[in-house]
């Protein structure tokens, strides 16, 4: 997925909740020009008028023209909204193994039906921490274990060859 300098800006207006019309009022520009800025129809605006949008919304002109270097800082500087989208087209792909989808949709049901359960919106909050806790320590002893596996069919792999010769 290629994400376009218009859809940064336009993710980053709505996060920041800036109507449309406002947002072209407070550049002096159309609403209109604006709209086919952010909808990629206007793809080489004015370089004033980007320098006034990536002020008012903090956007990094470099992350926004995609010539950052280093992913993690470029994901920090992306908008949340824009994040979630990313992850979502990334973890559909995922998602499409049946098997998967309904143990992830039995997860996610029962995560929600806690905040029920614990009435308590802290505890709640507290629960989720600890699942999130959990998860990443789940997620690293099922890393090291794959790493295991490979090492072990790696070097089972060199002692048949080795047997070959």
């Amino acid at each position: 997925m290629k994400i376009k300098v218009g859809e940064i800006i336009k993710t980053k207006r709505e996060e920041l909740k800036i109507p449309l019309v406002n947002f072209a009022k407070e550049l002096d520009i159309s609403p209109g020009y604006l709209s086919q800025i952010e909808n990629g129809i206007k793809t080489n605006p004015n370089l004033d008028i980007v320098l006034k949008i990536i002020h008012r919304l903090d956007i990094d002109l470099a992350m926004l023209l995609g010539v950052e270097s280093s992913e993690e800082s470029y994901l920090l500087k992306i908008p949340p909204l824009l994040k979630f989208i990313l992850a979502k087209e990334r973890n559909s792909r995922v998602l499409e193994e049946q098997e998967i989808l309904r143990k992830f949709s039995s997860l996610s049901e029962k995560i929600l039906e806690t905040s029920y359960l614990l009435e308590d919106q802290e505890l709640y909050k507290m629960f989720l921490e600890d699942l999130l806790n959990q998860t990443e320590t789940t997620l690293k002893r099922y890393m090291g274990m794959q790493i295991i596996m490979q090492s072990r069919s790696g070097f089972v792999d060199n002692d048949k060859s080795q047997v070959k010769e």
